[in-house]
């Protein structure tokens, strides 16, 4: 049997970070681990014994509300253009903790688990964290240990599976996922930028759109004649060329806006809004944006765009001009934004966008040949 002093040095000689809790919360024990943390202001939670486990997750709660909701709100101020990119929440973190830790005390369960993000020096960190009751329901052991490696990896592996490695946009799949969930009713709702946040053991309520994100757009950029940028200058420059573009597209898009690579010299915007002017406006900032010559590998580059748009429960119209040529002759390129049913799905959509540009540029090299003709 064990002594009491055995049973000191085993505990104090665990790796991972653990505190002893009353039957009232009160944290009775911490073993060494959990003591160098706390020293070095890296701890879950900065508590010692005699103090409330509860009080010191309110107290970490109030004290992470202030920053947390400035990043939270720069986060959704930013373009929708990157991807695998976690919105952490640690007030929501901590009074999910909270809430399970009540629940044990109160005994009205015996264990839980939660894996919470945790600020530090570079970047953030994530600790797994396990409650049970001891065996005669006389208080609570809380297990913590660090998981940020196994975290990170998996992070890295799904930003990997959704980013487009040339331009660090969305990629086809990202792109999909994203416009199907648009497209779902019961997620019409939801904010793209934080609808797949990773806080564990939290649930949110989705509510309806407000009357600007009513509908839903999409807009099918394909670039002007781009291969003889690779022809000329080699595919290093013409992939630098694409993220140059790619800067230049997300520069001028909404805070609801997603953009994404679709396949070679074609992009795809989701638009936050699907109300047809505010959609033409975007098309015209859109074409614009590339009206200025980039710099790319010491050489200035033009290049132009082809937009064409779908719009789904939302009244059609003409999106403007957007392509150079099309602008000074008063005509308008891919811009039929024709409704679609509400059961079309995103491919669909994005096909019939991509069909408005074929359809364009057939107009218009029609029309070149009837002036080459007519000056014969």
């Amino acid at each position: 049997m064990p002594t009491d002093d055995v049973a000191a040095a085993v505990f104090d000689s665990l790796p991972s970070l653990i505190a002893v809790l009353g039957p009232d919360g009160t944290v009775t024990r911490l073993n060494e681990a959990w003591r160098r943390s706390a020293a070095t202001g890296v701890a879950l939670l900065p508590v010692r014994p005699g103090m409330s486990w509860l009080a010191a997750c309110d107290h970490a709660a109030q004290a992470a509300a202030q920053p947390a909701g400035a990043n939270m709100n720069q986060a959704r101020s930013s373009p929708s253009g990157q991807t695998g990119v976690t919105v952490f929440d640690p007030v929501t973190s901590i009074r999910t903790l909270a809430f399970l830790s009540r629940q044990l005390i109160d005994r009205r369960r015996t264990r839980a688990r939660i894996e919470l993000p945790q600020p530090a020096l570079r970047g953030h960190r994530w600790l797994d964290v396990r409650l049970s009751t001891l065996i005669r329901g006389d208080g609570l052991i809380v297990v913590v240990e660090d998981v940020s490696e196994r975290r990170h990896r998996e992070e890295d592996l799904r930003r990997q599976a959704s980013t487009d490695p040339i331009t660090g946009l969305a990629n086809r799949t990202a792109l999909g996922t994203l416009l199907a969930a648009r497209l779902t009713p019961s997620r019409s709702g939801a904010s793209d930028a934080t609808g797949a946040r990773d806080v564990n053991a939290a649930s949110s309520t989705l509510t309806p759109p407000p009357p600007e994100r009513a509908g839903t757009a999409v807009l099918f950029l394909d670039l002007d004649a781009f291969r003889r940028i690779n022809n000329s200058f080699g595919y290093p420059t013409g992939d630098a060329a694409l993220h140059a573009v790619a800067r230049r597209f997300s520069s001028v898009l909404g805070p609801t806006d997603i953009i994404g690579r679709w396949d070679g010299d074609e992009f795809v915007v989701l638009a936050g809004s699907g109300d047809a002017p505010i959609v033409a406006d975007l098309a015209e900032r859109l074409a614009a944006a590339l009206d200025e010559p980039l710099d790319v590998h010491g050489h200035r580059i033009r290049l132009s765009v082809s937009v064409g748009v779908a719009l789904v429960g939302a009244t059609p119209s003409h999106a403007g001009d957007n392509h150079p040529e099309q602008r000074e002759q008063g005509h308008h390129l891919g811009t039929r934004g024709a409704v679609g049913a509400s059961s079309e799905d995103g491919d669909a959509l994005v096909a019939r966008a991509g069909a408005e540009v074929t359809r364009a540029r057939s107009r218009l090299r029609a029309s070149r040949d009837r002036r080459s003709r007519s000056g014969q």
